[in-house]
């Protein structure tokens, strides 16, 4: 069964290794391999650029350009099939006067929080398998990505938070006599921690859910959120409680927050439990490698079911960089069962073809080789 929606060309031009290169396929699944170095998780990373944020590899926008003379600019371009149609989505960069950078969808420029009304994109990476020892910060935003990928609006609300956080700091520390001014900008605060506040308890509890299904050989885990004390007390009020007592603090806090050039008490200041299973007896950063990447496996996996029923039954494109590498053949053959299931596309990585024997017909292998 051909996916919902699928990634049927992809062109880089000057990106990272990658000077003009054209993949075509029909097919539900892609398979792309060759030595280490040739450029595979180029590819990769190319169409994760095509999910609000910086990719799977998080680089800058220079960063991705070709290092070669005079060549100051990359361009990626994707077409997308769906069963109605097809959609072309195009992105640039260009490192010379104001960086320009934008993406358009047949011709038209959008926003990169846009780029969620034309498909969702996640992935499982080398290095997230380190997920489970990482700092909050890095925990909360790897599930803040997931939780967008669900519900959009939520990405929107992030930035907008951020932005207001920035105001609300420039004002205590250069109009700090301006006090109508800094209360309405900590009003739109406190709404829309409020409704972060909600969005993630919704979506966290559905993955939670979703997480408590998963059979072996991937390991169920369970996913807290732990806020200030604060925060917690004002949360366990309705939501105009809620936006009284926190917009009252933010008041209180402002010359501590203009001295320490943060909003202390805020809903990104989260410590992110991973637990094994349901119990919470044992966490995550106490499990073994072994576990550990089970258990990532099994996040995407049920966020990829939850995007599929979230975003009009379309499943979301899964880019998946060399973990069958590591993976037993048990862990293989259920991995590939689960992603037929959900009928993602799905882009692989490895050294070989051999890697992916228990891979199905709809199936279409590229050798990658050093393109510079």
């Amino acid at each position: 069964m051909h996916s919902d929606v699928i990634i049927e060309k992809v062109t880089l031009t000057n990106f990272r290794s990658h000077k003009n290169t054209n993949i075509d396929t029909p097919e539900s699944n892609v398979v792309l391999f060759g030595e280490n170095g040739s450029g595979k998780t180029n590819i990769l990373e190319a169409i994760s650029l095509f999910s609000p944020g910086r990719g799977l590899r998080g680089a800058t926008n220079q960063d991705l350009v070709t290092v070669e003379e005079n060549i100051n600019s990359f361009e990626i371009k994707i077409l997308l099939k769906y069963k109605a149609g097809t959609v072309t989505l195009y992105r640039k960069f260009l490192n010379s006067g104001k960086k320009e950078n934008f993406f358009l969808v047949d011709g038209e420029k959008i926003s990169s929080n846009e780029l969620l009304n034309y498909l969702r994109i996640i992935w499982i990476t080398p290095i997230m398998e380190k997920i489970m020892l990482q700092s909050n910060t890095e925990k909360r935003n790897f599930f803040d990505r997931l939780i967008f990928n669900i519900e959009k609006n939520h990405l929107k609300n992030l930035r907008q938070l951020d932005k207001l956080f920035k105001e609300r700091i420039a004002l205590i520390q250069n109009h700090p006599s301006n006090d109508e001014w800094i209360s309405i900008v900590e009003e739109k605060i406190a709404n829309l921690s409020f409704e972060l506040l909600e969005t993630r308890k919704k979506i966290l509890l559905l993955i939670n859910n979703e997480l408590g299904k998963i059979i072996e050989p991937f390991s169920s885990c369970d996913i807290e959120f732990i806020y200030d004390y604060e925060l917690v007390n004002y949360y366990k009020d309705n939501n105009q409680e809620f936006i009284s007592k926190y917009k009252n603090q933010l008041r209180l806090n402002r010359s501590l927050d203009a001295e320490i050039n943060k909003t202390s008490i805020n809903v990104n200041k989260v410590r992110v439990n991973i637990w094994k299973n349901k119990e919470r007896k044992l966490e995550s950063r106490d499990c073994s490698t072994g576990e550990q990447k089970s258990m990532l496996i099994a996040i995407i996996l049920s966020v990829a079911k939850l995007i599929k029923e979230h975003d009009s039954f379309r499943a979301p494109i899964i880019l998946i960089d060399e973990a069958m590498a590591h993976l037993d053949e048990f862990h293989k053959k259920q991995l590939l069962l689960e992603l037929e299931n959900i009928n993602s596309q799905a882009w692989f990585t490895g050294v070989s073809k051999e890697l992916f024997s228990h891979i199905n017909d709809q199936t279409v292998f590229f050798e990658i080789k050093n393109h510079i």
